[in-house]
């Protein structure tokens, strides 16, 4: 281990309540201090996040909101954490994940990041073990290597087995003349020599915007877009590779890349490639085959899907919803707002139905029942909350801060998780008018991206340098209008910086 000789190095991993490190929270954190194979100091810590612990992450750790209810808050820490690490190499599994949260908490208590150098067992294991390990999660790699400690998916016996990993890993063959860490990841993120022969053009891919694609028998195989193309053609073809990338790069013959004047642009020209040549490796990115609407119907109880816009029996609709699951999702919290009716109406009973009880919801079974009332007074509700919306939405913002401040943190996250849909379709519903309107604001700011919005077509000069068969031009109406909207989901999605997938359509 000639390239941490001499140096102090940690070795760290963090549990946390999900992935996103702006809107989840560090719950635990182990660091293991280590010089010339020595340990010499630990720090260890649970954290109280202020929200109540998701079940998928208790069932995954063991830890409950109960076990952190007397633990410090991280910004009561994260200072103390920062003057541990110092300046050693950082060693772990996964390391960006754990870097993310730790950088944001630090940059959020205004301290600068960590700026150390690092060491990523997973790529080692990526660039080392390729063909003798079926995946490279750290459970596997202690298998393979038959460590001592277990991958227990708690943070101190993950940092015990990722140190173990490391000691294994770095005795490889092909780093044994590296004699630093710089050498280490200079290697890691270098070109795979094979992949260099096979894809030439790569190092002369230019460090700018723009879209690349790797195809094999003149088939496009996967669509990428980059701020920096050279770079991220560089991590496809790296010693480090994904397995992803390594299942494109083993499938393709050919690497090609165009330029383009900016990121939005870009992110466009992937979108309408993945959809136009049907790839087979973009998970993401490709549209749904249908528009939906969710509607009250003056024929049904319960608020119905449907794939028709209107109808003569539609009272109101929310839409549209360009995936199922996208109108399932704003249809449960229609229902969670309003207390709707969740049964079937049969006329039968003389009290509240077992579901009616539990939910707090009228009952349609009873005898009793006003069917034409009901319907009537949940349209007029419906229109009297969305004519009054933002309002609606910061009554629901304090509900979420009160709920917290009384400890009640699955009912907060419920609220918040109410305002974001209500919020994310109003913004989308107003980006549609803006448009449809001509709002001289939006067309200017579009405009300035080389953007124009037509008779419900996005319209990109630059776009001539794609492909001949770029744009299909056999699209019927219907999927025409999803096209266009799953375009503008994309511009909205951009112009508000935003991460992907959070806007509701």
């Amino acid at each position: 281990m000639e390239f941490i000789k001499n140096k102090n190095i940690v070795v760290l991993d963090i549990e946390t309540t999900g992935f996103s490190a702006q809107n989840d929270k560090i719950i635990e954190l182990y660091m293991l201090k280590v010089f010339n194979s020595q340990i010499i100091d630990e720090y260890y810590s649970k954290f109280n996040p202020g929200i109540e612990i998701p079940i998928v992450i208790r069932d995954l750790t063991g830890i409950w909101s109960k076990d952190v209810k007397t633990s410090p808050k991280i910004e009561n820490e994260i200072s103390k954490i920062k003057s541990f690490i110092g300046d050693s190499i950082i060693i772990g599994h996964n390391l960006k994940f754990d870097l993310s949260f730790l950088n944001f908490n630090l940059v959020s208590n205004n301290i600068d990041k960590l700026n150390n150098e690092v060491v990523d067992t997973l790529k080692l294991s990526r660039a080392l073990l390729r063909n003798d390990v079926n995946n490279h999660k750290l459970s596997t790699l202690s298998n393979h290597f038959k460590t001592s400690n277990k991958n227990e998916h708690n943070a101190k016996a993950d940092v015990l087995t990722t140190y173990e990993v490391f000691k294994h890993l770095s005795r490889n063959g092909k780093i044994k003349d590296k004699k630093n860490i710089n050498e280490l990841n200079s290697y890691l993120n270098g070109l795979d020599d094979d992949l260099k022969k096979r894809f030439p053009n790569a190092e002369s891919a230019p460090k700018s915007e723009g879209i690349y694609y790797f195809i094999k028998n003149n088939s496009i195989q996967y669509v990428g877009k980059s701020n920096n193309l050279k770079n991220r053609i560089r991590t496809h073809l790296s010693y480090s590779r994904t397995y992803k990338s390594n299942k494109i790069v083993s499938n393709s013959d050919k690497l090609e890349y165009v330029e383009l004047s900016n990121e939005l642009i870009s992110l466009l020209a992937e979108h309408r490639m993945i959809n136009s040549f049907k790839t087979r490796f973009n998970r993401s990115g490709k549209i749904s085959k249908n528009i939906y609407w969710v509607k009250l119907k003056n024929n049904k109880i319960n608020l119905e899907i449907s794939r028709l816009e209107n109808t003569k029996n539609t009272l109101y609709k929310f839409g549209p919803f360009l995936s199922y699951s996208k109108a399932i999702s704003y249809k449960m919290t229609i229902e969670e707002v309003f207390k709707l009716i969740k049964c079937k109406k049969n006329n039968s009973r003389k009290s509240k139905c077992d579901i009616a009880t539990l939910l707090g919801t009228e009952c349609s079974c009873i005898e009793y029942f006003n069917f034409e009332e009901y319907l009537y007074k949940t349209k007029e509700s419906f229109i009297s909350y969305f004519d009054n919306l933002e309002k609606n939405i910061n009554v629901i913002e304090e509900n979420v801060k009160n709920f917290s401040k009384n400890l009640e943190y699955e009912k907060a996250q419920k609220h918040h998780l109410i305002k974001n849909t209500l919020e994310q379709q109003q913004e989308f519903d107003k980006f549609l008018i803006d448009v449809n309107q001509k709002d001289k604001k939006m067309i200017e700011k579009l405009s300035r991206f080389g953007i124009e919005i037509n008779n419900q077509k996005v319209t990109i000069e630059e776009f001539n340098k794609l492909p001949d068969n770029f744009i299909n031009k056999d699209l019927n109406n219907e999927q025409n209008i999803i096209k266009y909207l799953n375009e503008l989901q994309i511009i909205l999605r951009y112009l508000r910086k935003s991460e992907a997938n959070t806007i509701v359509l």
